[in-house]
């Protein structure tokens, strides 16, 4: 064989299976536009982790069906809590490539995305001057700024095709992020001629692993020929009765309210009792549909972040909500509401059980004792249900809505010797809560 008919056997097996593709309806559309939810788990070097979630977009170029490039985008909803590497609201950008399998109604990819994550808030030791009564000191502090780190997104793709222009997606692995050398405060140092420095130390650059999970739809154009959708969507061949899938979730938890929400000062009031904490987990759900409009269903979900131990929410969470859900179903998607009373249970709360008054610096304490113990509440979640149907048996599933829960009576040490326990009212509280996933039908 010459060279020439080497190159034109080459380019036949290029393009004979692209075009047997775009006979069949196969060939990928070339461009995807898309808006996500993401979850990522921050890990800062020396300070414990947090769930921080985001919303995001993509945009993806296939070159064939089994490589494409892509760039992905997330902006976090939530403040992370001031640390020397992070703090405030992140901007997260990752661009990379994608290869993998794609079938008809789903695809398998692996991706590979360098990028970088950027912390509006983050730490940093610093000195004030104050007129003491010696002259002047330098009293010590943290200052705020910007840190941008490098980082890169390694891990695994699934994508279900309920029609030839929509693609759900979902993505999961492990967010690499390169923390930099910095400076954190050191021990203070006490001076020969009396007095103390507060020292600042040079930390090393170090590489913390963190799991991110992302869930979106988009939209794709360009490229292969329309087709008719394959037989097989939710009205094909009558109603499927049972159905069972896996989710991740997203619990928003709302602090109810502490003795520490009255102190004016953030390391008490982001440890025990301020504004909103993101919890991260996993669970399962079962559902019975009694026509194509109307079903009833249980679910169950696990929290294993352990949060510090307080009066009414500490520890790891587990769920649990059993109700109806009602809409309507069409071929490829289905609208719902839903309505499912349940429980919430608390894994480490704190049970008063006395006080003792305690002098210190000619004024009196009152000190609490506690035990800890397992606490539950009730909850109702409210909101709504998407579905998708890429095959006859198989659907992805997104829930968002208002997980109510009522805490109840609880008790604390007073801050008043003359009353030293106080009751804390029964109060209920709104958390937004979001949940992906896939199921079967049968």
């Amino acid at each position: 064989m010459n060279k020439h008919g080497f190159f034109a056997t080459i380019i036949a097996l290029l393009i004979l299976p692209a075009a047997a593709r775009a006979q069949d309806g196969r060939a990928a559309p070339r461009v995807e536009v898309g808006a996500q939810y993401s979850s990522l788990t921050i890990t800062p070097p020396g300070f414990r982790s947090e769930n921080s979630p985001a919303v995001g977009a993509r945009v993806t170029y296939n070159f064939t069906d089994y490589f494409a490039v892509e760039a992905a985008a997330n902006l976090s909803v939530e403040d992370a809590a001031r640390t020397y590497t992070t703090g405030g609201r992140y901007q997260q950008l990752q661009a990379g490539v994608k290869v993998g399998r794609r079938w008809r109604r789903f695809g398998l990819f692996a991706k590979a995305r360098p990028g970088f994550i950027s912390f509006g808030e983050a730490g940093r030791p610093d000195f004030a001057p104050v007129l003491g009564p010696g002259g002047v000191i330098e009293l010590p502090f943290i200052a705020e700024g910007r840190k941008t780190h490098f980082s890169a997104d390694v891990g695994g793709v699934v994508e279900f095709y309920p029609s030839r222009r929509v693609v759900v997606r979902f993505d999961a692995g492990d967010t690499l992020v390169r923390y930099g050398e910095h400076d954190e405060f050191g021990p203070a140092i006490t001076l020969p001629g009396g007095g103390v420095r507060q020292t600042v130390i040079r930390a090393p650059a170090e590489v913390a692993h963190n799991f991110q999970f992302e869930a979106g739809v988009g939209f794709r154009f360009g490229g292969g020929a329309e087709v008719e959708p394959e037989a097989g969507g939710a009205g094909a061949a009558g109603l499927r009765r049972f159905e069972v899938g896996a989710h991740f979730t997203t619990l928003f938890f709302n602090t109810p309210e502490s003795r520490f929400n009255e102190l004016n000062f953030p390391p008490f009031r982001d440890n025990f009792g301020a504004g909103t904490r993101p919890e991260e987990g996993f669970g399962a759900r079962v559902g019975f549909n009694l026509n194509e409009h109307f079903a009833v269903e249980a679910e169950g979900n696990f929290f294993p972040r352990e949060e510090f131990a307080n009066n009414s929410s500490g520890g790891s969470a587990k769920q649990f909500q059993a109700g109806v859900k009602a809409g309507r179903r069409w071929e490829r998607f289905g609208l719902f509401a839903k309505a499912r009373p349940g429980f919430v249970n608390f894994s480490r709360t704190l049970r008063l059980t006395g006080t003792e008054v305690i002098p210190f610096g000619g004024q009196q304490f009152v000190v609490g004792r506690f035990d800890i113990e397992s606490r539950t509440y009730f909850s109702m979640d409210v909101g709504g249900v998407v579905e998708y149907y890429p095959l006859r048996r198989f659907f992805t599933r997104f829930d968002f809505g208002d997980t109510l829960v009522r805490y109840g009576e609880r008790r604390d040490a007073g801050s008043d010797p003359a009353r030293p326990v106080r009751d804390i009212r029964p109060e209920t509280e709104h958390n937004f809560q979001f949940s992906a996933g896939v199921g079967v039908r049968f």
